[in-house]
């Protein structure tokens, strides 16, 4: 409870002189088709079926983010593992985005490489502050509700060939979220006339 109300008590209120960020990663990234919903086809029979992936061969990738309170963008970097290093050094990247910002006020989740003395250390001497979401209590992090539509815009109903692709998937999203680029509306507003609208069937 304690790690709850100081959580809260930083969303009410931005601190004086401080930047509340939450933090966390998106992933693992696997190569791998992913079911989702959507219309089927005029003339189509049937679902199209998703292919085995018995061996994945491509690896992984970690994307981690954070998530600014005051802007609301979403931004982060990809790596190919998620130790202490590798979040040693996108606290350095975030810290370097926010100079001027005084004290970064983090909230994240209890990860082991959080914990480490490493990173606890370079985190005080450069102003900034953890707030460790409680246990079984990632839903406190505000970041996880962009997570979700993270995970509908980029993941869902794909089938990347290499990660390069997918993190071109996902940059272009994070690129329209914070506001870089409108989205393309050509499709909507001009329908093709072949195009037939989805029916419904109801019950008798």
């Amino acid at each position: 409870w304690e790690k709850y109300r100081r959580i809260q008590r930083l969303y009410r209120r931005r601190p004086k002189n401080g930047r509340r960020i939450c933090i966390d990663e998106f992933g693992p990234l696997n190569l791998q088709p992913r079911h989702g919903m959507c219309l089927t086809k005029p003339g189509v029979k049937g679902v199209e079926r998703l292919r085995a992936t018995y061996h994945r061969t491509g690896g992984v990738r970690h994307f981690l983010a954070a998530y600014d309170l005051e802007t609301g963008k979403l931004e982060g970097r990809f790596y190919d593992r998620k130790r202490a290093p590798e979040f040693l050094d996108f606290l350095k990247w975030v810290r370097r985005r926010f100079r001027s910002s005084g004290t970064l006020h983090i909230v994240l989740d209890n990860y082991g490489t959080h914990l480490s003395h490493e990173i606890q250390r370079w985190a005080k001497a450069h102003r900034i502050k953890f707030y460790f979401t409680p246990t079984n209590a990632s839903w406190l992090n505000q970041i996880e509700c962009h997570f979700q539509e993270l995970k509908k815009f980029t993941l869902e109903n794909s089938d990347y060939e290499t990660h390069a692709e997918m993190e071109s998937v996902i940059t272009s999203y994070l690129d329209w979220h914070n506001g870089k680029r409108d989205l393309a509306l050509k499709d909507w507003k001009r329908p093709s006339k072949n195009r037939k609208s989805p029916s419904f069937a109801t019950a008798a």
